[in-house]
């Protein structure tokens, strides 16, 4: 049962933030994983990561438009003109007044989706999936691929080789330095 939690805190942790789960197998004595048991791990629990972002993205877009979509798309339509004003008196006239409502402008962009973006546009799916393993995290990686990235195959196929690029680089590394002189550095 020991066991089973030490894999399963693994997996949960590399599905969520997967550059430092490799790094904890290797520095906590607790878990007594193999290289190849570590990468196994790691991948699956970044793969489950990615499925379930992915479909976690689509579920939280969907409910997003709909709930602007109620809320928001009928009040806050730009109005253009006033609504018409019709004259009886003779010939009947209608007339419109341009209006202009002050439709306070929202932040699309944070600094940190501003650098997504530019990744999109420099490196497409393939830079953007390079990457979040190991800088930008698997939810927000993932999710922007969600929303950039129709075909979801090839998001799950990038990813995956991303994936388990970055687990046999950090297990390789890791196990190659020594990792008694690293934990007597921290404990």
């Amino acid at each position: 049962m020991v066991e089973f939690l030490k894999i399963l805190s693994f997996i949960l942790i590399s599905s969520v933030k997967f550059a430092i789960g490799p790094p904890i197998v290797y520095l906590n004595d607790q878990y007594d994983f193999t290289w190849l048991e570590t990468n196994l791990y790691g991948i699956l629990g970044g793969m489950i990561g990615v499925v379930f972002f992915m479909h976690l993205s689509e579920w939280l877009m969907d409910l997003w438009d709909a709930f602007r979509h109620k809320f928001f798309h009928r009040k806050n339509k730009k109005q253009l003109f006033s609504p018409p004003v019709a004259d009886v008196e003779g010939d009947i006239e209608i007339h419109y007044e341009y209006v202009e409502h002050a439709i306070p402008k929202r932040k699309r962009f944070t600094p940190r989706t501003r650098k997504l973006v530019r990744i999109w546009k420099k490196y497409g799916l393939i830079g953007l999936a390079a990457l979040t393993p190991i800088l930008i995290s698997i939810p927000i990686g993932t999710f922007f691929m969600t929303k950039l990235e129709k075909n979801k195959k090839k998001i799950i196929l990038y990813m995956f080789i991303s994936v388990t690029s970055w687990s046999l680089i950090l297990t390789t590394i890791l196990e190659l330095i020594d990792v008694q002189s690293i934990q007597e550095l921290f404990g």
